[in-house]
């Protein structure tokens, strides 16, 4: 997996998550019983151990729910401590995907943000709530928001139903909205590669994504402001070739602080989760 924020010095990774989350999960074809994902990950910088995240996809009445969670450790003065927690339920049917509601959940240690974005029958936003400290900021939807953005989760998955048939080469566009940011997003699919390790080497579905940030909910207006200046930034993706598209690793960066994302335990895999603990 969200998993799209401008990044500056001192930010939070959030930014390279919700990029990432747009391109990993698992496709609706794929959601049930064994191949169900339940992933967790090493998020690194230069070597060093940042924090952890957790990735579950799995089927719901009527659809797909989705749960991602990030925890990060403060680094260098470049990176602010954070936690990040999202959810996202999807109906699904004949490969397509239609958002139904989003939560989302960001801690720091000087605030807490709370966002519900609900979508109408057609897959439309049409409610929003946006809580911080624990007051009410914003209740309506943003004017100008695009109605058909998607959450990042709601994104990830709608990507893998594309996935499935998408040939090498081809592009697809996003609208990704966090609940308090927007981004223009393109996703690419570049086919198969190796990946190796200190394991050894296994095939992967290679996938890189772009994205920038092109407006933001002002939370004292509750209007939606429009970025400017802001740089186009760039992450690759390996995905396993077993039907499930396992994320298996992510890099991207973060102001030229090169972040990384390391499965550590595939929990539905024949190993578990003990790599992971």
């Amino acid at each position: 997996m969200a998993w799209l924020m401008e990044v500056r010095t001192r930010r939070t990774v959030t930014a390279l998550a919700t990029a990432c989350l747009a391109v990993v999960g698992t496709g609706p074809g794929h959601a049930a019983g064994p191949a169900a994902v339940d992933a967790r990950y090493r998020v690194q910088s230069m070597g060093l151990d940042l924090g952890s995240a957790m990735l579950k996809v799995d089927s719901a009445p009527g659809g797909l729910a989705a749960q991602f969670r990030l925890q990060n450790d403060a680094m260098l003065g470049f990176v602010d401590a954070s936690d990040t927690q999202m959810t996202s339920l999807v109906a699904a049917a004949r490969n397509q995907v239609s958002p139904v509601k989003f939560e989302g959940v960001y801690t720091r240690d000087d605030r807490v943000r709370e966002i519900d974005v609900g979508y109408d029958a057609a897959g439309m936003i049409d409610s929003y709530r946006l809580v911080k400290r624990g007051d009410v900021r914003v209740s309506a939807v943003p004017p100008g928001l695009n109605t058909d953005a998607l959450d990042p989760l709601a994104a990830m998955l709608r990507v893998r139903a594309w996935l499935g048939q998408a040939p090498e080469g081809s592009d697809l566009a996003l609208k990704v909205f966090d609940g308090r940011k927007r981004y223009d997003t393109t996703v690419r699919y570049l086919g198969l590669t190796q990946l190796t390790d200190d394991g050894g080497s296994m095939p992967a579905h290679r996938v890189t994504l772009s994205y920038q940030l092109v407006s933001a909910v002002n939370e004292d207006t509750g209007k939606l402001e429009q970025e400017k200046g802001s740089k186009r930034r760039e992450m690759e993706l390996a995905v396993s070739t077993d039907g499930r598209y396992v994320p298996l690793r992510v890099n991207g960066s973060l102001d030229g602080l090169p972040i990384s994302a390391v499965l550590a335990g595939d929990c539905t895999g024949p190993a578990g989760c003990a790599a992971a603990e």
